[in-house]
């Protein structure tokens, strides 16, 4: 989560970040435009996701635990004290 006005601020910096992740299966930056009804402009912060896949939940621990954390930290040291940046694992279930 970043100050709305800080958005492009953020993808820029971001897509220099991008060679330190490393290689990723399906990468894609995403930014909420409306929640609950409220458009994002209207909003007190932005919310922009970086998703990727892998190919087990304890690859993706591991990414996180030794090469996003870098990153994240970096983030922090950019964007921060009106910033905040939290990991979520997603696991796939058939339908």
């Amino acid at each position: 989560m970043i100050e709305c006005e800080r958005e492009e601020a953020f993808i820029r910096w971001f897509r220099t970040r991008l060679p330190q992740l490393g290689k990723l299966t399906s990468p894609r930056l995403s930014a909420m435009r409306e929640a609950g009804g409220i458009d994002y402009t209207h909003a007190e912060a932005q919310s922009v996701a970086f998703q990727c896949e892998f190919a087990s939940v304890e690859e993706a621990m591991k990414w996180r635990n030794e090469i996003f954390s870098e990153v994240a930290a970096d983030f922090m040291s950019q964007f921060s004290p009106n910033a905040m940046v939290f990991t979520s694992i997603f696991e796939e279930i058939s339908l």
